[in-house]
């Protein structure tokens, strides 16, 4: 059980989430017929800021000594990652602010950093899931884009974003790396903050 938790946590790291999160828009919304051509301009500028750099900015850190491991179990060693995760997704926001992406799209991101944001200013205080706030931000968003934008109810796509977010969650308690409480707290702040900023786009 614990080598699976282990995977299922890697195969779904939260720096991962955007990454997915752009992928599904070309499969359940007509994103695709949109930006036909533009895959590549697209998912690549989501992994390189939002996955590749933190990812290599946190191995620098463990390398310096100022994390004492990869996944940043210790409450008080979250702040320079994240800061450094933060900056990073402003220069992605930024990059298709320039490419004239739509604004629930640039909202979309944002709404990444909001969440990080809140989940910094909780972490002074308290520990919370990061890998639940990355797949409560993914579902979030991927309901919000279809009520709101796509106009759509794809169920099926729910139902297994919600079983990957139980099997998330499951693994962080088997590994003991949180508590129920901090792993339903990371999934709502993740759910609410980017359903939320999703649907007053279009108010």
């Amino acid at each position: 059980m614990r080598t699976a938790s282990h995977i299922i946590s890697s195969v779904f790291v939260p720096f991962l989430m955007p990454t997915y999160s752009v992928a599904l828009l070309f499969i359940y919304t007509n994103f695709g017929l949109i930006f036909s051509g533009h895959y590549l301009q697209i998912l690549l500028p989501v992994f390189l800021f939002s996955f590749a750099v933190p990812t290599i900015a946190i191995y620098l850190m463990h390398k310096m000594k100022i994390i004492s491991d990869f996944s940043i179990s210790k409450r008080r060693e979250r702040l320079f990652p994240y800061i450094f995760t933060i900056i990073s997704y402003s220069f992605m926001i930024f990059y298709y602010f320039r490419m004239g992406m739509p604004q629930w799209f640039l909202v979309l991101m944002a709404a990444s950093i909001l969440v990080m944001i809140i989940a910094l200013v909780i972490t002074l205080w308290w520990k919370i899931s990061a890998h639940m706030f990355g797949v409560g931000g993914l579902v979030g968003g991927v309901m919000s884009v279809s009520y709101y934008i796509a106009h759509t109810n794809p169920y099926i796509l729910f139902i297994v974003l919600f079983v990957i977010a139980g099997m998330i969650g499951t693994a962080r308690l088997i590994l003991r790396r949180h508590t129920i409480y901090q792993v339903l707290a990371g999934f709502l702040l993740g759910f609410v903050v980017t359903f939320v900023s999703v649907a007053l786009t279009v108010r």
